[in-house]
C-alpha cells in the first residue's frame, strides 16, 4: 500500500511538473533521485564490509567531472565541493538483517535535485561512522549521467565497479561561515558588556559620597 501511494504520488508530482500547468520552462524542475547500491562497499583494506553508519554523501554536476573537495592544511573537508559540485544529501551505510546475506553495507536513500541544474551524480562515502575528522580512508563512485522517468531519476552506483575506500587522507571539520558569525557576534556582546560594566564600576567609585558632601 505505501509503496503504491509513493507511486501514485510521483506519478502525480511528474504530471505537475510536466504537464505544462502555467509553468515557465525556464523554472526549476524538482526531481526525486533514487541512489542506492547493491554489493557491500568496502573499507580501508580492501575485503572488509563498510560498518553500519558509515558516511556517504551524494553529490550532482552540472558535468560528468568530479570536482575535488576543498582543502585545509594537509588535508580536505569532507563536507566541501568546488567547481559546480553540490551535496545534495547525506545517507549511513546499514545492513538488512542477516536473514538477507546479500545485502549488508549498502545503502538506499531518496534526494531531491534541480533538474536545470544537475545532469550527472557520484556518491564520496568514507570509512567512518563518526566525526570525519582524522586520518580517513575514502572512496568515490564513478560519475553517472541522469535520466528522468515520470519526475524521478534512480541510479544504483555499483551498477560498473564494487565501492572501494582506495584514499586516505586527513580531514579537518571547519565551523561554517554563519556560525564563525555568530561566536564573533556574541563574543563582541560579552566584551561590551563587560566594558559597560566597568566603565559604571569607575563611575561609581569616582562620585562623592553623601560623608564627603558634608
Amino acid at each position: 500500500m505505501l509503496a503504491a501511494f509513493k507511486k501514485l504520488r510521483r506519478h502525480f508530482a511528474a504530471l505537475l511538473v510536466f504537464g505544462g500547468i502555467g509553468l515557465s520552462t525556464a523554472r526549476a524542475v524538482i526531481v526525486d533521485l533514487d541512489a542506492f547500491i547493491l554489493d557491500p562497499a568496502l573499507g580501508c583494506d580492501g575485503s572488509t564490509p563498510l560498518a553500519d553508519g558509515s558516511w556517504v554523501y551524494i553529490i550532482g554536476s552540472s558535468d560528468n567531472v568530479i570536482d575535488p573537495m576543498q582543502t585545509y592544511n594537509d588535508g580536505y573537508i569532507a563536507n566541501s565541493t568546488t567547481g559546480d559540485d553540490v551535496i545534495l544529501g547525506i545517507v549511513q551505510i546499514f545492513s538488512i538483517p542477516a536473514a538477507y546475506p546479500d545485502y549488508q553495507s549498502i545503502f538506499y536513500e531518496t534526494v531531491q535535485y534541480d533538474s536545470s541544474v544537475i545532469s550527472n551524480v557520484y556518491v564520496r562515502f568514507f570509512d567512518a561512522t563518526g566525526p570525519l575528522t582524522g586520518l580517513l580512508c575514502w572512496g568515490e563512485s564513478d560519475i553517472f549521467e541522469l535520466g528522468i522517468t515520470a519526475g524521478v531519476s534512480t541510479v544504483r552506483f555499483d551498477q560498473d565497479n564494487q565501492l572501494v575506500t582506495t584514499h586516505t587522507n586527513n580531514f579537518y571539520i571547519i565551523p561554517e561561515p554563519g556560525t564563525a558569525n555568530l561566536l564573533l557576534l556574541v563574543g563582541g556582546m560579552i566584551l561590551a558588556m563587560k566594558a559597560s560594566i566597568i566603565r559604571k564600576k569607575k563611575g561609581e567609585e569616582a562620585a562623592p559620597s553623601d560623608s564627603d558632601q558634608t
